[in-house]
């Protein structure tokens, strides 16, 4: 399907996004939006889940193996817990934010420069949206055809992860199948419930570059301006110039700002709780030589390089913002002119950036410093193990 306006394909992307987040009963955009059943469904999962990880600790105790292997998804499912607590708790704020989008696409449609921009940043969000919900499938169908093929070849009876359900015992045929049947409706409810959360993430950090290339259009439009007023009185040209891009400025400035404010806790989640799903994977990958859990630590690696990556990118569009001031013919403007420029070039100089609970910048030197952590607790663990 080929798409010649920005805002037709950011309202295709937008219903995708809706339908994998009606799996788990989170189309949150729908009118009138009241949770349904499958909300209730999902809730139950991840709650029953997390709570059994207590009873499976007890259970496998000291079977260290499998405590590190519950310990990987155990980190999985307090990332589904708090994207699914998002989505109820700020779901005002997603509508914003997707009304937001689709204003400011729908505003530059027939601005033949800026809707080309908008269209190649979309065609790049759906591009990376793609590989992520591929990257999640691929992950979920190793988990879910390990229980199938390790019965077909060593009939052996195993599950799709190592969390069982509180007091079940999967040695007796009824509760292993309970664990298996609400296993494998996690993992069917987790493609649409992941997929949903990492787009919508994706679409919102990834929308700053847009705001971003558009706002340097305006500047560069503003300096041809500039030009040609040298020759004219008429400052009426520069001024409502000057006018757009300070609105359009104050927009990018709100916009981080509520995009900071609302992350600070999915942020802060993803990057702990990939501490529990890294250091379990490795250890299981190192010990058993698991395939699921390499299929698992692979997925993580990159669901944190790409937060880590969305951090960085934002740091770097608000960094051309800033050049783009800098480099402009602001020194053509008048005294009145100037003062208007010289407050948006200093709050553009103290621009947002997304952190982990305001601790430490989400970009890619973060990303490095938590897999060298990650790796030396892992080592740390399989030494302990032998």
């Amino acid at each position: 399907m080929t798409f010649t306006l920005s805002h037709d394909l950011y309202v295709y992307n937008l219903h995708l996004i809706r339908w994998f987040a009606s799996f788990v009963g989170l189309d949150i955009m729908a009118p009138n939006y009241k949770p349904n059943i499958l909300t209730f469904l999902a809730f139950f999962g991840l709650s029953i889940s997390l709570i059994g990880e207590v009873y499976t600790v007890w259970y496998y105790w000291p079977n260290l193996v499998k405590l590190m292997e519950s310990a990987a998804v155990y980190g999985v499912f307090i990332q589904g817990l708090a994207k699914f607590y998002t989505a109820l708790r700020y779901r005002k704020f997603f509508e914003a934010m997707y009304n937001r989008l689709d204003l400011f696409h729908y505003e530059y449609r027939n601005h033949e420069k800026n809707n080309a921009t908008l269209l190649l940043l979309m065609n790049r969000i759906c591009l990376l949206r793609k590989f992520i919900t591929l990257q999640i499938i691929g992950c979920i169908l190793v988990l879910s055809l390990n229980p199938v093929i390790q019965y077909i070849i060593k009939r052996e009876r195993v599950l799709v992860y190592a969390i069982l359900l509180p007091f079940s015992d999967p040695e007796i045929t009824s509760h292993y199948l309970l664990n298996l049947i609400v296993q494998y409706y996690l993992m069917i409810a987790g493609i649409g419930g992941f997929a949903a959360a990492e787009s919508v993430l994706i679409l919102f950090v990834t929308s700053v570059a847009g705001y971003a290339d558009v706002l340097k259009n305006k500047i560069d439009e503003m300096n041809i301006i500039l030009l040609d007023a040298q020759n004219s009185r008429d400052r009426t040209p520069v001024k409502l110039k000057l006018r757009e891009i300070v609105l359009l400025h104050q927009r990018v400035l709100e916009y981080e700002d509520d995009l900071d404010k609302r992350y600070y806790l999915n942020n802060w989640v993803q990057v702990a709780s990939s501490i529990f799903n890294l250091t379990g994977a490795l250890f299981g990958c190192y010990v058993s030589n698991s395939f699921t859990m390499n299929a698992l630590a692979i997925t993580i690696v990159i669901q944190l390089f790409e937060l880590c990556l969305l951090g960085t990118i934002l740091s770097i569009k608000n960094e051309e913002i800033e050049h783009a001031f800098y480099d402009s013919l602001w020194y053509l403007m008048d005294h009145s002119e100037k003062k208007d420029f010289l407050i948006m070039f200093h709050k553009c100089q103290h621009a947002k950036e997304m952190t982990v609970a305001s601790m430490a910048a989400l970009n890619i030197v973060l990303f490095i410093a938590i897999m060298q952590k990650i790796y030396a607790l892992a080592m740390m663990m399989m030494r302990f193990s032998e």
